[in-house]
């Protein structure tokens, strides 16, 4: 690996310090959602897959929390990082704030930060039904989250993953050719994404990153979340200015 023009040698990319490449398939696991941390499910793995840099299952402070990180935790394998923890941010989550009287950008979307990543993703929802809302997933391919615009045209978009509610109340997410990628249930009271078929670790991170996503909306769209907006200051004049 070379120096920079000052002499720094730059971190190792992702496939030098795991020995893994970000198009390796990886083999389907339960992954559950406890706090900040994703997890695989009886492992008795103390290392979380995934980290987020909040909890997205609760209400931040004044209801105004816009990003949240998300981030890959493995270990290493490459001979600089054998056997410690690497860490590699793949996205931003975005929920803007005052979303609903926006229109410059989406209400629900992530942000690539990783050169491993597909690239900026839109989270839709595409029909409500009396169990949950389910979604599309719209992705902007080779974008990151400083590309300029974010998105591609609505016609240059790709559908590359959409949810679908079962008769079970849990919900299926496939991929663009209606694949069955993984179920999503909830085990002990915790959201638990059960993948059904080895899939890409990038495709992997970016279904990880819609799932969270979908949590936040079901938590920003609850009447609490709704409730709490309305006596929201900044909230009221956004109402005022529009």
């Amino acid at each position: 690996m070379g120096t920079d023009t000052l002499g720094i040698e730059p971190p190792p990319s992702y496939e030098a310090a795991t020995g893994q490449a970000p198009h390796e398939l990886v083999e389907p696991a339960s992954l559950v959602l406890h706090g900040t941390d994703i997890v695989v499910e009886n492992t008795g793995e103390d290392t979380p897959l995934y980290q987020l840099s909040r909890n997205i299952k609760a209400l931040p402070p004044k209801n105004n929390s816009s990003s949240i990180h998300l981030h890959r935790v493995e270990r290493g394998a490459s001979e600089k990082t054998n056997g410690q923890l690497v860490t590699t941010h793949l996205f931003h989550l975005v929920h803007p704030v005052n979303a609903d009287f926006r229109n410059d950008l989406p209400p629900y979307y992530v942000t690539a930060t990783s050169f491993e990543a597909l690239g900026n993703i839109i989270l839709e929802a595409n029909k409500h039904t009396l169990q949950r809302t389910e979604f599309r997933a719209k992705l902007s391919r080779d974008t990151n989250s400083g590309t300029k615009p974010l998105f591609h045209a609505k016609d240059k978009q790709q559908l590359v993953f959409c949810s679908k509610n079962s008769r079970k109340g849990e919900q299926k997410w496939l991929d663009q050719h209606g694949k069955l990628l993984a179920t999503e249930c909830h085990n002990d009271q915790l959201p638990t994404l059960k993948m059904e078929t080895p899939v890409p670790r990038n495709t992997r991170d970016a279904l990880v990153a819609m799932w969270c996503m979908m949590l936040w909306y079901e938590l920003a769209e609850s009447r609490g979340a709704k409730r709490e907006r309305k006596c929201s200051p900044t909230l009221n004049v956004a109402k005022m200015s529009s």
